[in-house]
């Protein structure tokens, strides 16, 4: 004799052995399974691109969106800004003196060069000597000046030269960024130079050389965009 359960999964099945199920729901089903499924996959590539974008850009790190994403680690992270607001930029005539802070020792900036007098080498002459460039690829380098006959301080000197107009420059130095202040010519020259007074470079085997590996140097525009950043090789 059926109980009252056996009974109430009889008439179920009864029921369920009647309805007809056309061939398209299941595939309607599938399809739109798929669709939610593809959805998901393409909203999470689209968030890690974007979140790569924002951790790597300007760097040159290379997207892929093949089975996902996969994001190549660039060669260098580029110079955060420091903290505190950056020297106001400078604005000097083709070939006036500019004084970096310390005695007989000025800048010239000129069409395609960037001139330094530093005290050791030129004293109190008119000379002075340093970075030019003909027209090329966008980049950021740097010169340094030791400052004898203590050693315990030097001047950096940052070039950049490629387009956009540069508001700030930094380098960063065992570790500690700083603001550069800018220096450039009226309009827009192309390039623009940048000074530091910090720490004396550790000199190598031979006394004249002070090898500048690991120093991180960046530049900006109004916006605080990154133009170019590099981190010099030892």
């Amino acid at each position: 004799m059926m109980d009252t359960e056996d009974m109430v999964r009889g008439v179920l099945r009864g029921e369920a052995d009647g309805l007809v199920v056309g061939d398209w729901s299941a595939g309607a089903v599938q399809v739109h399974v798929r669709r939610q499924r593809r959805g998901r996959r393409l909203a999470l590539g689209v968030s890690a691109v974007a979140a790569a974008l924002v951790v790597v850009g300007g760097t040159g790190a290379v997207l892929s969106a093949r089975d996902g994403v996969q994001v190549v680690a660039p060669a260098s992270q580029p110079l955060p800004a420091p903290a505190g607001p950056a020297p106001e930029a400078v604005v000097v005539e083709p070939g006036q003196q500019l004084p970096l802070g310390r005695e007989n020792w000025w800048m010239q900036l000129k069409d395609q060069e960037i001139c330094i007098h530093d005290e050791p080498a030129y004293k109190t002459g008119p000379g002075c000597g340093g970075h030019s460039w003909a027209a090329g690829a966008t980049e950021i380098t740097m010169q340094y000046y030791g400052s004898p006959p203590q050693n315990r301080e030097g001047l950096y000197n940052l070039v950049y030269q490629g387009p956009g107009r540069v508001a700030a420059m930094a380098v960063e130095v065992d570790g500690q960024a700083h603001w550069a202040t800018v220096a450039a010519l009226p309009g827009s020259p192309g390039f623009a130079s940048g000074f530091f007074w910090g720490p004396a470079l550790k000199e190598s085997g031979d006394p004249s050389e002070h090898p500048p590996g690991g120093i991180r140097l960046a530049a900006y525009d109004a916006e605080g965009k990154v133009l170019a950043s590099k981190t010099l090789a030892p």
